[in-house]
C-alpha cells in the first residue's frame, strides 16, 4: 500500500470516528432538548407528559413519551401515548431513506407517530387507517434549540363502518415554528374539510327508526404567532376559524349550522408592568333551535399586573390553587386590584325576530382588606364603578320570553290528561310575558322607547342606579330579611 492510499484511508478513519462522536455528541444533546420539551409541554392545564421509554444509540433514539389526559365527566379516557425516533445530526444519516428525513446539518430530526396500542381511540384510528399511520410530526431542532415541525394526516374515505355510513375526511396540513426555549411560536394548521354520516338507530320497542347523524365542516384553520415576552408570558395573537359547520342530530329537523366563525385572542403589554388581554368572537350567520342570526362578542381585560399574573401562571404550573393559601390569595389580588383594571364586554346581534346590543365596563379598586374579613360584602370595595347598557327590539324580548314560558308550562302540561291544546298554551305563555315586562317597567327595572327595550345600570360611590333609580344593595339597619318563600 503506497503512502497516498494510507494517507487516505487514515482521513477516511479520523472522518467516519469524528462523525461518530459528533452523532453522539448530538445525541446526548437531542436528550437534554427532549427533556427541556417535556417540562415545557407539562406546564399548565391538567395534560400531563412522562417518558416510558428512551432508548439513546449512537446515531438515533428510541422514545415512548406518554400523554395523561385527565377523564371527561362521561368518563371517557383521551390518553396515548408517542413514539417518536430521534435521527442524530449534524447529519440524521440514520434516516436516510425515510420519507421526510432531511439530508443536511442540522442539531436533530425527530419523526413522532401514535402509538396504536396506548389507547382505545388511537386502536380505532388505526384500524380505520389500515397500513397508513394515521399522524406523522417531523420536527428538525437547531443547534440552538429552535425547531420547526410539519404534522400532516392523510385523506381517509369510508364506507358503511360500524356506526357510519360514511365518512370523507381531507386530511390535516400543520407548519409551526419554535424559537430557542420557546422564545418565539408560529404556525398554522388548516383542514379542508369533514363530512360523516352516522347510521340511523334501528326501532325498537314499536318506536319508528330515528335519523342519522350528520356533521359537515369545511376550511378550518389555526394560526399562532406569539413571543415570549416580560413575565414569562406569551405575547401576540392566535386564531381559530371555520368556513362552515353544519350538524344533525338523531331529531329531525333539528339542524345546528354556522358560517364564518372566527374567534382571536390577544395578548399585549401595557407599559413596563402592566398587560391586556382580548377575545374577539364573531360568525356571520348561525342557525339553531328554530332561531337565525349573526353575531359578535368582544371581551377584554386591560391594566392587569404582569408580576401578578406570573405568580398565577406559576401556581397553575405547580397543580396547586390560590385558594389553599387564602392570606397568599388576598396579598395577590390587592396587588393585582391595584393597578385598576378594567373589564369590558360588547356584544350585539341581529337575528330574524329583531337585533340587540350591551356594553359592560367594570372599573375596579384595591380593597380594604379589614371589611372583607368582616364581612364578605366588603368585596363590593374593589369595585370602583361601572356601567352597564342594554337595549333590545321590542319584537326580540317578547319573542323570546313566550316562548321560554311556553317550553315551561308544556313541561308542566305533558302528564295531564287529556292534553292542553297547544294554542292555549301559547296564549297562555303570551299573557304572563306581557304581565312580567309590565311590572318591570313598572318597578324601573326597564323601560320601553318606541320600539325597543333599554336598560342602564351604573355603580358609583358604593350605590347601584338602574335607570337613575337607586337599588339597594344591603337591606336598611334594622331590618329583617324578606324571606324567599311566603308560609
Amino acid at each position: 500500500m503506497n503512502k497516498l492510499a494510507g494517507g487516505v484511508i487514515g482521513v477516511v478513519i479520523v472522518a467516519a470516528a469524528g462523525m461518530t462522536g459528533a452523532m453522539y455528541w448530538s445525541g446526548l444533546q437531542a436528550e437534554r432538548w427532549y427533556e427541556e420539551a417535556l417540562a415545557e409541554g407539562s406546564k399548565g392545564g391538567n395534560v400531563k407528559l412522562s417518558t416510558v421509554r428512551y432508548q439513546r444509540g449512537v446515531f438515533s433514539s428510541q422514545i415512548m413519551t406518554r400523554v395523561d389526559i385527565p377523564p371527561t365527566e362521561s368518563g371517557a379516557d383521551s390518553s396515548f401515548s408517542i413514539r417518536q425516533t430521534v435521527y442524530h445530526g449534524p447529519w440524521p444519516l440514520a434516516g436516510w431513506g425515510t420519507s421526510g428525513v432531511p439530508m443536511q446539518m442540522t442539531g436533530a430530526v425527530v419523526r413522532a407517530t401514535l402509538d396504536p396500542e396506548s389507547s382505545a381511540w388511537t386502536r380505532q384510528l388505526a384500524k380505520w387507517y389500515g397500513n397508513q399511520e394515521p399522524v406523522v410530526a417531523f420536527s428538525q431542532i437547531a443547534f440552538d434549540g429552535a425547531s420547526s415541525t410539519r404534522i400532516t394526516m392523510p385523506t381517509l374515505t369510508l364506507n358503511d363502518v360500524e356506526d357510519l355510513k360514511s365518512l370523507n375526511y381531507s386530511g390535516l396540513q400543520g407548519q409551526f415554528q419554535v424559537g430557542p426555549k420557546v422564545a418565539t411560536v408560529q404556525g398554522n394548521l388548516t383542514v379542508t374539510s369533514l363530512e360523516f354520516v352516522g347510521k340511523p338507530e334501528a326501532a325498537s320497542d314499536g318506536q319508528p327508526a330515528t335519523g342519522s347523524e350528520q356533521v359537515k365542516l369545511r376550511d378550518l384553520a389555526l394560526t399562532v404567532d406569539q413571543r415570549q415576552g416580560p413575565f414569562n408570558l406569551l405575547f401576540g395573537e392566535s386564531s381559530f376559524k371555520i368556513a362552515e359547520l353544519r350538524a344533525q342530530d338523531q331529531t329531525p329537523g333539528s339542524t345546528f349550522a354556522m358560517t364564518g366563525l372566527s374567534v382571536t385572542g390577544v395578548l399585549t403589554q401595557q407599559g413596563s408592568q402592566q398587560v391586556a388581554g382580548e377575545l374577539r368572537i364573531k360568525a356571520d350567520q348561525i342557525t339553531a333551535d328554530q332561531q337565525s342570526g349573526n353575531g359578535s362578542l368582544h371581551l377584554a381585560l386591560r391594566h392587569l399586573d404582569g408580576p401578578t399574573l406570573e405568580k398565577l401562571q406559576q401556581w397553575q404550573q405547580k397543580a396547586s390553587s390560590p385558594a389553599d393559601d387564602p392570606k397568599a390569595l388576598l396579598t395577590l389580588m390587592k396587588t393585582l386590584l391595584a393597578g385598576k383594571p378594567e373589564f369590558m364586554l360588547d356584544s350585539q346581534a341581529k337575528m330574524t325576530q329583531g337585533d340587540w346590543q350591551g356594553k359592560l365596563t367594570l372599573n375596579f379598586q384595591d380593597f380594604d382588606e379589614a371589611k372583607v374579613l368582616q364581612d364578605t360584602s366588603g368585596v363590593l370595595g374593589a369595585l370602583e364603578k361601572g356601567l352597564a347598557h342594554v337595549e333590545a327590539s321590542k319584537n326580540l324580548v317578547e319573542t323570546l320570553l313566550t316562548d321560554q314560558i311556553a317550553d315551561q308550562l308544556q313541561s308542566h302540561a305533558e302528564a295531564q290528561q287529556p292534553p292542553v291544546d297547544p294554542q292555549m298554551l301559547q296564549n297562555m305563555a303570551a299573557t304572563q310575558a306581557t304581565q312580567q315586562l309590565q311590572g318591570l317597567i313598572t318597578d324601573g327595572f326597564i323601560q320601553l322607547d318606541g320600539d325597543r327595550y333599554k336598560t342602564i345600570a351604573r355603580f358609583e360611590g358604593g350605590k347601584l342606579f338602574v335607570n337613575d333609580k337607586e337599588i339597594p344593595l344591603t337591606p336598611p339597619a334594622g331590618s329583617a330579611e324578606m324571606p324567599l318563600h311566603q308560609p
